[in-house]
């Protein structure tokens, strides 16, 4: 047997003892307050080891079932027995569709009926963490969602990582989204879903004009001659991205393949000749689309122009393909045109608990079924998110949505898990390419890793727009931009 087998085997039987023990302390054959059998006794009744079992028990006590009294034994709290615990939950909007947090949530209220979420909107872009702070401190919110750059500026202003409870990392988590939200070796959230920047584009316009599609290899230049054509040959626009947008356009300094250097060289010059052209090319691009680059003012409307048809290719995220679903055109992604290098921004959106909140087990109960199998799988099947879970990212057919849903062992599966056993997986709906990412995570880079703190990025943003504008030529924007660097040290990445 396989070592991958082996850890399946295992895993499965570590699932069954858990939902067995669950299923015992709900439907009361554990009363409230009675000791579960030793781990050894559990081990021997599941085939498991005693680290497997202690494991399993951990999560248990995450999950607010069971409470470990040291040298005694393993203590059962059944949910239902205790009285109705609220928290508040602030989370993006945005992530009822890409995320099917609505659906999740009710999947939650059936598993854990002794516990309300109560939903508390927050804009993604969240410009006035002090306000985030002040929900954190006053205990106006237990779960606080973040993507990573917002984490990232949250610590920067004045080091507010102590509001937030250190978080075990989720099983089986692609480790490369882990840093997102680090402090030192610290855990502060923990990763939800994440998507690259991406090429996405109009497959329909492609074959009326019977071009090539676009791969891996395509460089910027390649991309510029492409949209020329569509644009010289249709009244559509042949390529476009909000360019203001920070997690679009600081794409071009980390393709120069200068910005990303060992921490003993020292910030990199604006004066490199690789960072200049870097800048130029932002610059060609925004030029080459002419007056649209007005047509938007978010990453949203730009999007939105694609969603039209009026946009044949766009700079765009696995989060936003969820808004192509039902267009009336054929659609598919590629890796981001290259120009020193290949690289991209991954955005990472993760969960954190409020250290000053007053139910913070049921927060964390809350984090860790968000970013539990059932969970992370019910994203990938229903959205064209990708779940921070690498396990249920890559994971397709209609056995796995069943068996993630419902759940493995001998319990009955509640009315809503029923339901959701009949939903059948989107992979109709899913471009052709959509396991692209799994291909380009070498590319995958932070807005941390420029080296850049929030305040910084958004001053280099408004000297870009002089230079975009042709208000200023290049020599006086690097100039500017080096004047910048050296009044504001870089951040660590």
């Amino acid at each position: 047997m396989s070592r991958k087998t082996k850890q399946s085997v295992l895993r499965s039987k570590l699932e069954e003892m858990m939902a067995s023990i669950r299923d015992s302390i709900r439907s009361g054959a554990f009363k409230n307050g009675q000791f579960l059998p030793s781990e050894l006794e559990l081990a021997e009744q599941y085939n498991l080891s005693k680290h497997s079992v202690r494991k399993g028990l951990d999560i248990l006590v995450t999950e607010g079932y069971v409470q470990k009294i040291p040298r005694i034994g393993n203590k059962v709290l059944n949910p239902d027995y205790t009285s109705n615990t609220t928290i508040r939950f602030g989370y993006y909007p945005s992530m009822h569709k890409q995320a099917e947090l609505s659906t999740l949530i009710d999947y939650f209220h059936e598993r854990h009926p002794g516990i309300q979420v109560e939903l508390i909107p927050i804009p993604f872009h969240f410009d006035d963490l002090q306000l985030m702070k002040h929900y954190l401190q006053s205990g106006l919110i237990d779960v606080a969602m973040f993507n990573n750059q917002s984490f990232s500026e949250f610590h920067e202003r004045d080091g507010s990582f102590a509001l937030l409870e250190p978080l075990q990392p989720p099983e089986d988590t692609y480790p490369f989204l882990l840093p997102a939200f680090q402090d030192g070796k610290r855990l502060r959230a923990v990763p939800f879903v994440f998507s690259p920047v991406i090429l996405c584009y109009n497959k329909d316009h492609f074959e009326e004009f019977d071009l090539p599609e676009p791969d891996s290899s395509w460089t910027w230049n390649e991309l510029m001659d492409v949209a020329h054509q569509i644009t010289n040959r249709s009244n559509r626009v042949g390529f476009y991205y909000h360019a203001l947008s920070d997690n679009r356009w600081p794409i071009f300094l980390l393709q120069s393949g200068q910005w990303i250097r060992p921490e003993d060289t020292g910030p990199v010059s604006f004066r490199h000749p690789d960072v200049r052209e870097a800048i130029q090319m932002s610059r060609d691009i925004i030029s080459h689309q002419g007056l649209s680059s007005f047509l938007s003012q978010s990453d949203l409307e730009a999007d939105d122009l694609f969603r039209q048809g009026k946009v044949s290719m766009v700079m765009t995220t696995y989060f936003v393909l969820n808004e192509f679903r039902n267009a009336s055109f054929r659609f598919d992604i590629a890796p981001l045109p290259q120009l020193k290098t290949s690289k991209t921004l991954n955005l990472v959106i993760g969960l954190a608990v409020s250290a000053k909140s007053a139910n913070k087990e049921a927060a964390k109960t809350l984090v860790h079924y968000l970013t539990s199998q059932e969970a992370q799988t019910v994203i990938r099947h229903r959205t064209l998110s990708i779940p921070a879970m690498k396990r249920a990212a890559e994971r397709t057919g209609r056995t796995d949505i069943r068996d993630a849903v419902a759940g493995r062992g001998k319990r009955s599966p509640s009315p809503a898990a029923q339901g959701a056993r009949m939903v059948q997986p989107h992979e109709a709906a899913e471009p052709s390419r959509f396991q692209l990412y799994r291909e380009i995570i070498p590319s995958f880079k932070m807005h941390s890793e420029l080296g850049l703190s929030g305040p910084l990025l958004k001053q280099i943003r408004e000297e870009l727009k002089l230079y975009w504008s042709q208000v200023t030529d290049l020599d006086t924007c690097c100039r500017h931009l080096e004047k910048l660097l050296s009044e504001q040290p870089v951040v660590n990445a």
